[in-house]
């Protein structure tokens, strides 16, 4: 090789190592949206990156590693390189894949999975704490106190379902999802397990955490219809029940693959080292000395100082009702956003139709079965909480904080106009469906926001499940409807 060859290889080399250093240099800069991420309650590492953005930067170390050590090399040693390269690569690989299949056989199943509907494992019980903390509490701009700690127990039956009881025929079955089957709740604080408990009805639980109505229907063939129940209580949580993607088959080797990865326990361990040695460092900020609370107690907790007063998130958690007995509640951003949606759009989503389509069939066999149908409606936390802190909460801030996902919003001070109506769409929508459809249908919207103004903390404050309060409201709410409204069929 001439030098003037030489030379020009040798820049060459010295141009590709600028490029793949100025990448790294540039990826680890540049930060991920933190506000966001603290507003979905996602976990934040090194203050500034999001779990997939901080994996990312850990694998092109040694990715960038190899293309160096690629880049540098002679025709000599070439050859002998690019087969080190490889035969790394493919171990490092094939081992992956040996041990993400060993630890699939070996890990516990959380659910039996069938094609159509899946349950948990027969004849399990489950105990633990359930703590209502933020994933990354530090970064709140102020931490109080959530619901306090709950001891829980879930007792699992031999079909699979939260029950306690069992019995050959059940007056009452419930389908649902985990607001049916009671999540971060012990057994008997589960409305369903209340609502027998009030109205002395039998009452059994076919609720499945990660359910849809796709899966209520065929839970209801599979289970429901050999218990012989005089009544179906079918509730329906908006938050994610008319979603697109419940009804989306993941029929591709793509879609395939990516569903198999998401749930790889390899993946799930490194995501879990990550966030133990890279994410928040202090659980909790003390709550703050003041004049009220001389000894720090809770009721002021101290302000976080890493997020400014101006910034959207400034006003979480939200107090309610305002005052020093007000409990505290937090939201997401994409609930909120879920509601920004006009009637149209919303009829016209594939979720909507493929829900309407599963209700129309749950009806059908219960009128074959002459089985009462009730579809109890379950808002999520901004469809309660939104007309409760208008007065607490500027246009300004609703505005700051919707902005850190959607671009597209009126200005601040058009935004409530256009946010408030659009809050009951999707109820609305449902309720003339059943009234359609002759379905009974019973909102527990007012029942909660009424409870929550009155002082009662009827959700967590850093999840958006029912708290045991909450369950009782809803049981109450129901028990009332069963035993006031009779069937429609009888009358």
């Amino acid at each position: 090789m001439g030098i003037r060859a030489a030379l020009k290889s040798k820049q060459a080399k010295q141009i590709t190592t600028a490029i793949i250093l100025l990448l790294n240099i540039a990826l680890w800069v540049v930060p991920s949206n933190v506000a966001y991420l603290i507003a979905q309650n996602r976990h934040v590492l090194l203050g500034r990156y999001s779990v997939d953005h901080l994996t990312a930067l850990f694998f092109l170390i040694p990715i960038s590693a190899m293309a160096l050590y690629l880049t540098w090399s002679n025709e000599k040693n070439k050859k002998e390189r690019k087969f080190k390269v490889v035969a790394i690569s493919v171990s490092l690989i094939v081992s992956l894949i040996v041990m993400d299949i060993v630890a699939r056989l070996m890990l516990p199943k959380r659910y039996v999975a069938e094609q159509t509907y899946f349950h948990r494992p027969p004849n399990t019980v489950k105990s633990g704490t359930s703590k209502d903390v933020p994933e990354e509490a530090f970064l709140y701009p102020r931490t109080p106190p959530g619901y306090p700690d709950i001891r829980y127990t879930l007792t699992i039956d031999k079909r699979g379902f939260r029950n306690k009881t069992d019995l050959e025929e059940y007056d009452v079955v419930i389908l649902g999802d985990s607001f049916a089957e009671g999540s971060r709740v012990t057994d008997e604080h589960t409305w369903p397990a209340l609502l027998a408990q009030k109205s002395e009805l039998a009452v059994y639980n076919l609720g499945m955490s990660a359910g849809h109505p796709g899966t209520y229907l065929e839970t209801l063939k599979k289970f429901a219809l050999e218990l012989s129940p005089k009544t179906v209580v079918c509730l329906l949580y908006e938050g994610n029940d008319f979603r697109d993607s419940n009804f989306r088959r993941k029929d591709t080797f793509s879609e395939q693959l990516e569903d198999c990865f998401k749930q790889s326990p390899i993946r799930n361990a490194l995501k879990n080292l990550l966030i133990r040695c890279f994410g928040s460092t202090t659980a909790n900020h003390p709550p703050a000395k003041t004049k009220a609370d001389p000894k720090g107690a809770g009721e002021n907790p101290a302000p976080n100082p890493t997020v400014q007063s101006k910034s959207p998130l400034s006003w979480l958690p939200v107090t309610l009702p305002d005052g020093p007995d007000g409990k505290y509640y937090t939201f997401k951003i994409k609930r909120l956003l879920e509601h920004f949606v006009t009637k149209k759009a919303f009829l016209s989503s594939k979720g909507a139709k493929k829900t309407f389509d599963a209700l129309r069939e749950i009806k059908k066999i219960c009128n074959e079965k002459n089985i009462r149908l009730i579809i109890a409606y379950a808002p999520d936390k901004p469809h309660v909480l939104l007309p409760l802190i208008t007065e607490i909460v500027s246009p300004e801030q609703l505005h700051a904080f919707m902005a850190l996902k959607e671009r597209k919003l009126p200005p601040a001070d058009k935004l409530l106009d256009t946010l408030l109506p659009r809050l009951n769409v999707q109820e609305s929508a449902f309720r003339e469906f059943c009234r359609e459809e002759s379905i009974e249908f019973i909102s527990l919207t007012q029942p909660l926001r009424r409870a929550i103004a009155e002082g009662s903390q009827a959700y967590f404050t850093y999840d958006q499940h029912w708290t045991p309060p909450g369950h009782k409201i809803v049981a109450d709410t129901l028990c009332q409807y069963m035993q006031t409204t009779s069937d429609p069929s009888n009358r």
